[in-house]
């Protein structure tokens, strides 16, 4: 659950600081990609973990009510994750996170008998990342497409960046890797995707926020694509889940067999819609939205284009 926190400024000691107005909204990583996946069309569960608390149910109830298979999704002694999001009036952001309930998910939650072929299995950080590389390996081994948005950003064993068909990371993330592996980076996001491409012989999609996004094959093939332009700038609290909506997006769009370049357009429009209303889940555009939207959207370019 996300806790947005409206306060005048960030406390510089020990003093209290007081709201001038809070608002929850559904969230977590998972949560908020299951749903952008879901809007897109394709069946889609959630598999993890929520608390046997009051705040776990209504997530868990919201997610079923939209659409999204949340049998998969366990109950722990510890609480519900959650997220709590102060921002000051020049919306400058800090962020507390409890990962809670969260920490107990396991691999062995997904069963082998829906780990094939014809799976996408969509990963993220804010889970135990032993229980993502165990359920990685299950998942190539058994054929399944593997997507790993690396949010937050840790560093992959190099075994298991082999086994990624799609990386997904934000510029930062990625920029992070870079000076990690001391990568030739030169502060350009088409430099460092190709090196991570290469690297995993994966495809790597490097986000961009408003300046779009960038993706890299294996082969070196590159396209990229702008943001869509919003009529008013978003505040902090509105552009919080963007990246969620993007990432569930692209799963989809992959998993429905749209060409990557194509895919990355659908993605970028989605995350930029988001941007439109306070919170993440409650914000995430339908497929309508997003194609009304395409209409007048341009086509992938060239990577260099873009950057």
């Amino acid at each position: 659950m996300d806790f947005f926190l409206e306060v005048d400024e960030h406390p510089q000691d020990q003093s209290p600081v007081y709201a001038t107005t809070y608002e929850t909204h559904p969230g977590g990583r998972g949560g908020n990609q299951a749903l952008a996946a879901h809007r897109m069309g394709p069946k889609t569960a959630i598999v993890g973990m929520v608390g046997d608390d009051p705040i776990g149910k209504k997530l868990t109830d919201k997610l079923r009510m939209d659409g999204v298979v949340t049998s998969g999704l366990g109950k722990s002694d510890k609480p519900t994750g959650g997220n709590s999001i102060a921002i000051d009036r020049n919306q400058s952001i800090r962020i507390y996170q409890a990962r809670g309930a969260n920490g107990d998910a396991t691999a062995e939650q997904i069963p082998d008998e829906i780990l094939n072929e014809a799976a996408f299995v969509l990963l993220q950080m804010e889970l135990p990342e032993e229980e993502n590389y165990k359920l990685m390996q299950r998942a190539k081994e058994n054929g399944a497409k593997i997507m790993l948005n690396l949010a937050p950003m840790k560093m992959i064993p190099r075994k298991f960046l082999s086994m990624i068909d799609y990386l997904v990371v934000n510029q930062l993330e990625a920029k992070q890797i870079a000076i990690a592996t001391e990568m030739d980076r030169k502060n350009n996001a088409v430099i460092i995707a190709n090196g991570l491409a290469k690297e995993g012989d994966l495809t790597c999609i490097v986000t961009l926020g408003e300046k779009g996004s960038v993706v890299v094959t294996p082969d070196g093939d590159s396209w990229g694509v702008p943001a869509l332009a919003l009529e008013n700038t978003p505040k902090a609290k509105e552009l919080w889940g963007a990246s969620d909506a993007y990432c569930g997006t692209l799963a989809a769009c992959l998993y429905n067999d749209m060409p990557i370049e194509e895919a990355i357009r659908y993605a970028a429009v989605a995350g930029s819609l988001s941007c439109r209303g306070a919170g993440a889940q409650p914000s995430f555009p339908y497929l309508d939205d997003i194609e009304k939207a395409l209409e007048n959207f341009p086509k992938a370019a060239p990577a260099s284009q873009i950057i």
